[in-house]
């Protein structure tokens, strides 16, 4: 196929495009006004696309033209950015469907309405920002969109970063507070008419102002507007982190002002009087809410707080998973230590041999956002410590392999009318079957129920599909009483899963009664209360 020809073929089947010609690599072509060229890369490359390229006019006030200037020919010009990750399947495309495909792109990105063509600016405004800014800084916001200054942290490596003040962070002894700097983070409410900094429109006193006291759109409310009229500041230059919604994407951003005149003044007289150069600040968010919204996280349950009974390998899963999953305070129980025989199962690593199991999860879950927050009780919980702590709780989730300690805790939480829910999650030998006990003490049906036969007699649990033989098989002993019973690493990760599902599920109030998961290779079964029994001596009513 002679490329050069097709892509002439193609441009000339459109009436509004003309001159065509080329170089022998790349086709020029007038469209609008404007010379455009097209680079078509080689036949051999089934996930090549077409780029097409605007001569530089100074055009900069248009949406997906590039920054970066190339030079063609003598000329200048700017790419364009007409294509959306993952959104086409190229590998399966013919090489004139590529080409008329980025065609037509094009003249729909020609023929954007004003209204589209400012949603297209303000789609791609960290592009334009951030493409103006010299320094950048992490930021933590509160969820609440309310106006307020900002903590300012700065590390010994100069490193700043500005904080909301109802955020607690576990690093904080590497930071220091910086007094003196104001910081105040700016809600945008209406983001009509805001469009980033380009090439010959770069923000001044009078777009700033605009936002805070603007005639056309109430960009703020009434809140932050009486607060910027008492806010007192005798400093020379304020930093603003504004953050405004666009088509339910979160756009955050910061200027530094610095203003003519030191002298004692409110915010918004400063804002309107003495506004002297404005700098831009490339703003990375860190703050824990806005990070589990961006990959789709229930944002509901980041408040609660989860004590996790049992810090072996089914614990360590479950904590790493819920800090994941948008958990951030933790109470974590065990007198454990690591061991190396359980490190391939365990999310410990190897390091930390012959250390505090609760520790060494208490390092590793804090060091994945400063965010979180987690309290280690280096002992086995008792009926004692679980009744002076239950009441700090919204959930607690037995994680522990042994069948006792879930018993007599079962007990007291029944005993005490315990109001909030609360997990059974056990693992059987061999790694095929495990299971999950959803309780709500306020119904029929309880841990005990699984070791009660229909006659009201102690048996062992009864959902549980191994034979005693099977488990003898499974089972491995290190001498004086210790034992370890071999399961694989798999069914931590499925079960697991299932765990963070049925976390999500309660705290968004769809489980209505105490269920029983079954979970195996292939699937999760659900018994709403076929499990209960009415003879438990817990939860049932004996004769």
């Amino acid at each position: 196929m002679d490329e050069i020809k097709t892509i002439r073929e193609i441009l000339s089947s459109y009436d509004e495009i003309s001159n065509i010609s080329d170089d022998g690599k790349i086709v020029f072509f007038e469209l609008y006004n404007n010379t455009y060229g097209l680079l078509f890369l080689p036949l051999t490359d089934p996930l090549s696309r077409p780029i097409i390229f605007i001569k530089d006019d100074e055009q900069y006030d248009y949406p997906h033209i590039m920054l970066s200037e190339i030079p063609i020919n003598g000329d200048n010009y700017r790419a364009l950015c007409l294509y959306e990750s993952g959104t086409q399947i190229e590998y399966i495309k013919t090489y004139e469907e590529k080409l008329i495909d980025a065609i037509n792109r094009l003249f729909e990105l020609l023929n954007l309405s004003p209204y589209e063509i400012e949603r297209e600016f303000q789609n791609e405004f960290l592009f334009y920002w951030n493409a103006q800014a010299k320094e950048e800084v992490d930021v933590y916001i509160q969820s609440e969109r309310t106006f307020h200054r900002m903590n300012v942290y700065r590390n010994k490596d100069g490193i700043f970063r500005f904080v909301s003040r109802k955020i607690a962070l576990n690093d904080k002894s590497k930071y220091m507070h910086v007094p003196n700097l104001n910081v105040y983070y700016i809600p945008i409410i209406d983001n009509r008419g805001i469009l980033p900094p380009l090439k010959n429109k770069l923000w001044n006193s009078k777009v700033i102002l605009n936002i805070f006291k603007g005639r056309d759109y109430k960009r703020i409310d009434s809140e932050t507007y009486k607060a910027i009229q008492t806010e007192k500041i005798n400093q020379t230059e304020a930093i603003f982190i504004f953050e405004m919604l666009v088509d339910k994407q979160i756009i955050t951003f910061g200027a530094k002002v610095r203003f003519k005149r030191s002298y004692h003044n409110t915010l918004l007289e400063k804002i309107e009087h003495s506004i002297d150069e404005i700098d831009y600040l490339e703003i990375k968010r860190c703050d824990y809410y806005f990070l589990n919204k961006q990959i789709g996280n229930e944002t509901s349950i980041i408040g609660k707080k989860i004590a996790i009974v049992g810090a072996g390998s089914l614990g360590s899963y479950i904590s790493v998973e819920m800090v994941k999953s948008g958990i951030k305070d933790l109470t974590l129980y065990d007198s454990d230590m690591v061991e190396g025989e359980n490190i391939l199962r365990h999310q410990s690593d190897f390091f930390w041999r012959g250390c505090s199991k609760v520790y060494s999860l208490q390092y590793k879950l804090q060091q994945i956002h400063p965010e979180v927050m987690v309290e280690i009780k280096t002992e086995n919980v008792t009926t004692k410590i679980l009744k002076d702590d239950m009441n700090k709780f919204d959930m607690i989730i037995f994680a522990v392999g042994n069948s006792d300690v879930q018993l007599s805790c079962n007990n007291l939480l029944k005993k005490e009318n315990y109001v909030k829910p609360v997990l059974y999650v056990w693992l059987e030998a061999g790694g095929s079957d495990s299971h999950i006990l959803c309780v709500d003490y306020s119904q029929k049906g309880c841990f005990e129920c699984l070791y009660t036969d229909e006659k009201g007699k102690p048996m062992n649990n009864k959902v549980n599909r191994m034979t005693e033989e099977q488990v003898e098989s499974h089972t491995l002993r290190n001498g004086c009483g210790a034992t370890r019973v071999a399961y694989g690493s798999s069914i931590l990760l499925r079960t697991t899963g299932v765990v963070l599902d049925m976390v999500q599920r309660v705290f968004n109030h769809e489980i209505k009664e105490n269920i029983l998961l079954n979970i195996t290779r292939t699937s999760v079964t659900e018994q709403n209360g076929k499990f209960i029994e009415s003879r438990c001596n817990c939860c049932g009513v004996p004769d």
